[in-house]
Order: structure tokens, then C-alpha cells, then sequence
């Protein structure tokens, strides 16, 4: 009986142990707790910051589950071509990555992949140049064009592209020969990532005096923090030689006497014949500037300046008369354009012509032409004077 006693209060001793501990740690009294965290992966990854770049932006790559003590290489290719590669990049000491690749200008577009691999021990077959991690994003390669290969001074350059950030991005075309920046073309990105056309379209008036060669024509982004990248380019050649510039100044002439025609009544026929006057002394231009007859030529520019003065000033004397006042400031502004065409081409030739340099006087140079229904005169005026 007392043997059964000890017993059963050994037995309550030890379930009121067994309950203490139970309450003291009930997941742990016969078992290893288990681990409530998930298990940490250990195959390294690779992302980038976005899915889609333009040419000119970059590409910035992180990764984890690296090796601290390991060596890596990134290569970005597209279609089995490599592009770019970042060599020997170290992880952090938590097994990290980061890398960037700036994207170059004249890339393709399309899917591009880039891919780590490991270069830790070059004695290991198994490990060494083995992939560890990809990674696959979009590049949309910006372009850039001209409505023509070649132009002529003071034709006009428009131009166009795709792959632009879409809506409302800033970009600015620079337009360059040689190393100086001849004009700076600011434009926003259409709805389609596209340079502007129609209203908005992008162009560049050559000037008259621009030299003669070939041209690079460059897209930047204007909005930060890509401001200043370079993205994309493209070339044209410009034909500044004299007659170029004859031709400049004939398409002038065929509008000056477009404008006569058309708003000039009673009078034009004069008009006109003045501005054919000078047609026929850029011909002559043309031919002594062939012949390599430069000063002669010039001769000819400044007899042509002379004529257009003299249409200026019959002008001025019909204004408000034959010629309505708008009408005769309109030909008054398109024959001052043509003379400052001509001085500068002049200029730029070197010489002015006879003399000193300066344009001759109007009554040496001015040729007159009939006018419908008038005569010159019987020619049988007198001398005054004596000859001494």
C-alpha cells in the first residue's frame, strides 16, 4: 500500500513537470522547433529597372544570392551579338550585384538579353564560364532622317524619326559642320514616340552663306536626368557653290516677279521687265563664274544690285499710286532681301567688282527696257557747252 502511494505521487510530480514544461515551451518539450521563416533562396537572380529603354538611357541591373568571394562577367546580347559586356563584377559580402549599361547609339531594336556568368576559378571546368542568371528587357532604338539626301542654300531640311520617348519628352536637334553648332532645333516627342510632323515638323533653312559640305545632324535629349545624350544622328551635304547660290537667288526672282504679276496692275509690265533685266545678269554671273572669270562676275552681281535699286525706287514712286502701299512695302522688302543675297555672295567672292570695292553707281549699270507702248525718246537732244 505505501509502495503504491510513492508511486502515484511520483507519477503527479512528474505530469506536473511534463505541464510546466509544456507551458514553458509547448512546440519544443520532445521536438526541434521548426523554422517559421521561409528558406532563403540561394539561386543567384538578375532584373532591371524596367522592362523597355530608349537608345541613350540606361540599363541599371541588381541581383542577389551571389557568392561574396566569387567573380562574375555580364554580357548584354541580342540575336547571339554581344553589345556590351561588364567584366568582373563582385558581390557584395550579402551576395549583391549592381551594374549599368549606358545604351549606345546606332543599337538595333528589339529583345535584348543579358546574361551573368561565373568567372571565379578559370581551373574549374564545372563552374567557370557557366551561366548563372539572365535577364531579358526591350531597347527602342531612336532614329533620326532628312526629306533629302542633298540640298542647295536656303532650301529647307525637315526632318523626321521613331523611338522616341512618347508624349511630351524634350528633345533638341543640333545641326553641325565641323565642330561648330550652326543651329540648335528644339522639339517634344509625339503621342508615338515620333518627331513631330504637319504644323510642328522640325526643320532648317539653309542660309545662304553656309559653307559647302556635309552636315551631321544630332538628337539629344533635353529632360533631365538624360539631359545632353546623345541618340541618335544623321548626315546631309549641302551644295553652297556660286551656282547654288545662283539658283537661290533665281527662285527669289521668279517670286519677286510672282508677287508684280499678281498684285501690280497697270505698271507690271515695267516691273517686270526691270526684274528680268537682272535675270539676265545672274546668267551672265553664271557663265564668267564658270569660266573661273571671278572679278568679272562680281562686275555682274553689282550691276544686277543696281537694277533691283532702280526697281526699288520706281516703286517707292508708285506707292499709293498704281501700287497699293502693302503690295509695294512687300516688293520693296523681297528686292532688299535679294540685294543683301547678292552683296553677300559678292562678299564672300572675295571682290566687289571694279574700283575700291564699290557697287557702281546706278546711271552706269541700269538698263532700261521699253515699256509696252512707250518709246525712248528721237535721241537728238544737244550738248550744252563748249569744248575746250
Amino acid at each position: 500500500m505505501r509502495r503504491t502511494r510513492i508511486i502515484t505521487v511520483s507519477l503527479l510530480l512528474a505530469a506536473v513537470t511534463i505541464l510546466a514544461l509544456a507551458q514553458a515551451n509547448p512546440a519544443g518539450l520532445f521536438f526541434q522547433q521548426q523554422s517559421q521563416e521561409p528558406a532563403e533562396n540561394t539561386d543567384p537572380t538578375l532584373s532591371t529597372d524596367r522592362e523597355s529603354y530608349v537608345v541613350g538611357e540606361t540599363v541599371v541591373f541588381s541581383g542577389e544570392g551571389y557568392l561574396p568571394s566569387g567573380t562574375y562577367r555580364l554580357n548584354i546580347t541580342k540575336d547571339g551579338e554581344t553589345y556590351g559586356t561588364i567584366d568582373e563584377l563582385t558581390p557584395t559580402e550579402e551576395g549583391l550585384i549592381s551594374a549599368e549599361w549606358p545604351i549606345p547609339v546606332g543599337v538595333p531594336s528589339g529583345l535584348y538579353e543579358a546574361i551573368v556568368y561565373n568567372i571565379t576559378d578559370p581551373e574549374n571546368p564545372e563552374t567557370y564560364e557557366q551561366e548563372v542568371a539572365s535577364v531579358e528587357f526591350n531597347v527602342n532604338a531612336a532614329t533620326l532622317h532628312t526629306d533629302k539626301d542633298e540640298y542647295i542654300v536656303e532650301e529647307t531640311v525637315v526632318f523626321s524619326g521613331n523611338g522616341y520617348t512618347p508624349s511630351g519628352t524634350s528633345y533638341v536637334i543640333k545641326i553641325m559642320f565641323g565642330e561648330e553648332v550652326l543651329a540648335e532645333l528644339p522639339f517634344i516627342s509625339s503621342e508615338d514616340g515620333s518627331i513631330p510632323v504637319g504644323v510642328d515638323e522640325v526643320n532648317w533653312t539653309i542660309p545662304l552663306d553656309a559653307p559647302d559640305g556635309t552636315y551631321v545632324a544630332k538628337a539629344y535629349n533635353n529632360t533631365e536626368p538624360e539631359k545632353g545624350v546623345l541618340l541618335a544622328l544623321t548626315e546631309f551635304r549641302v551644295n553652297a557653290t556660286m551656282a547654288a547660290r545662283a539658283e537661290a537667288i533665281f527662285r527669289e526672282l521668279r517670286a519677286l516677279n510672282a508677287t508684280i504679276n499678281a498684285d501690280v496692275v497697270g505698271i507690271n509690265v515695267s516691273l517686270t521687265q526691270k526684274v528680268n533685266v537682272v535675270t539676265k545678269k545672274i546668267e551672265q554671273f553664271m557663265k564668267w563664274v564658270e569660266a573661273d572669270k571671278n572679278h568679272t562676275a562680281a562686275n555682274m552681281l553689282n550691276a544686277a544690285v543696281n537694277n533691283l535699286k532702280a526697281l526699288i525706287h520706281h516703286v517707292e514712286a508708285q506707292k499709293g499710286k498704281h501700287i497699293d502701299e502693302e503690295t509695294a512695302d512687300q516688293l520693296i522688302a523681297q528686292a532688299e532681301e535679294l540685294i543683301e543675297k547678292m552683296e553677300t555672295t559678292i562678299s564672300d567672292m572675295g571682290t566687289k567688282g571694279k574700283g575700291k570695292g564699290k557697287t557702281a553707281p546706278v546711271t552706269e549699270t541700269v538698263e532700261e527696257e521699253t515699256d509696252a507702248g512707250q518709246g525712248k525718246g528721237n535721241g537728238k537732244g544737244k550738248a550744252k557747252g563748249k569744248n575746250k
